[in-house]
């Protein structure tokens, strides 16, 4: 292991948790904050915002490798220069609540302007099947960027959560990077957890600040990012990333089908999700948010680790994932339904 990695690691994980501490006070003198209402999980204003901390350090990381030629110069352009995009917006969002077009305008700007960097999205490879997207390619990849964006911010909110499943989702794909020899990405991952893991010392429940638009677009976007180089330099086929970020893809995906089948606005803040309806349930955030990271870490992981290894398998991999998410999406869902709260 290159020897600037330990301290790099250790900086971003000190840095993060300093600089959140900071984020929090700010916010609380500015009146920052996030007002409970029906639509809440949590009961008192909460500051928010905290997410520019992960924002921050990750950025910074981002180009300190980049200066160190351990990542591609047009990686770094696709993800500090798009992150900053995405997180800028997110913190106009946080504190002065921008409209959703104009955030939309600038997610898409984002995307674009990686998908250009990273030379688009040619081929997606489904292990026996191989489809050449050509030119349609890039447009689908702008939308699952975008996509990954929104669905990370519909699914931060509960104490913890979308900081779990970041930490969560840095470590599992920096594996098979690894494996595969690719250690300068795989560091590249474990500082994005080092990062999230600095400002999630506040987020655990109970919350001393929420991440906020800020951090889940994001985070949204860097894995998103990430995602897609990996995959269009074969390092990491596209059915790993669709597992290991199964639960937050899945429930954020069907929800949004389920409301638009249900002729409710997609674009509004709402109760709806699985994990909220747990909550609703009676069950608490800690326990909610450590029930997703043990699924996480005990069933998607072990499944997307060994997709990688049986690419044949590929379709059957994603099929019986997405069909156990939505059984378990419908379950909770109707559970919450037929019970009362406790």
């Amino acid at each position: 292991m290159n020897i600037y990695f330990l301290p790099i690691f250790l900086l971003a994980l000190l840095f993060s948790m300093c600089l959140t501490n900071i984020v929090r006070h700010h916010a609380i003198r500015k009146t920052i904050l996030d007002i409970p209402n029906e639509r809440s999980s949590h009961q008192v204003p909460i500051p928010r915002g905290g997410g520019v901390s992960i924002a921050i350090v990750s950025c910074l990381s981002i180009l300190t490798l980049g200066f160190l030629n351990f990542l591609e110069p047009r990686l770094v352009l696709a993800l500090a220069g798009g992150g900053i995009l995405v997180a800028a917006i997110g913190y106009g969002d946080d504190v002065y609540s921008i409209k959703v077009r104009w955030r939309f305008l600038v997610h898409f700007i984002a995307s674009s302007w990686a998908i250009y960097w990273l030379g688009g999205f040619p081929i997606l490879d489904l292990g026996s099947i191989k489809l050449s997207l050509h030119w349609i390619g890039s447009f689908f990849a702008v939308t699952g960027i975008i996509w990954c964006i929104n669905f990370y911010n519909f699914m931060d909110g509960i104490d913890g959560l979308a900081g779990a499943e970041g930490v969560f989702i840095g470590i599992a794909a920096s594996i098979p990077l690894y494996i595969a020899g690719e250690y300068h990405l795989a560091f590249l991952l474990w500082i994005l957890s080092a990062a999230i893991a600095g400002f999630l010392v506040w987020n655990w429940p109970p919350a001393k600040i929420f991440m906020g638009d800020t951090g889940s677009g994001f985070l949204g976007f860097i894995f998103a990012v990430i995602a897609l180089y990996t995959v269009n330099q074969s390092f990491v086929p596209a059915a790993f990333w669709l597992i290991i970020m199964g639960v937050f893809a899945s429930d954020a995906t069907f929800t949004l089908i389920h409301r638009i089948y249900k002729k409710k606005s997609w674009y509004i803040a709402h109760r709806e999700h699985a994990y909220q309806h747990l909550v609703s349930l009676g069950i608490n955030h800690l326990r909610v948010t450590l029930s997703i990271l043990f699924f996480n870490l005990f069933i998607l992981c072990p499944i997307a680790l060994t997709s990688i290894y049986w690419p044949q398998y590929t379709i059957w991999f994603i099929s019986i994932t997405m069909i156990s998410l939505w059984l378990l999406w419908f379950g909770i869902r109707a559970c919450s339904r037929s019970l009362p709260a406790s």
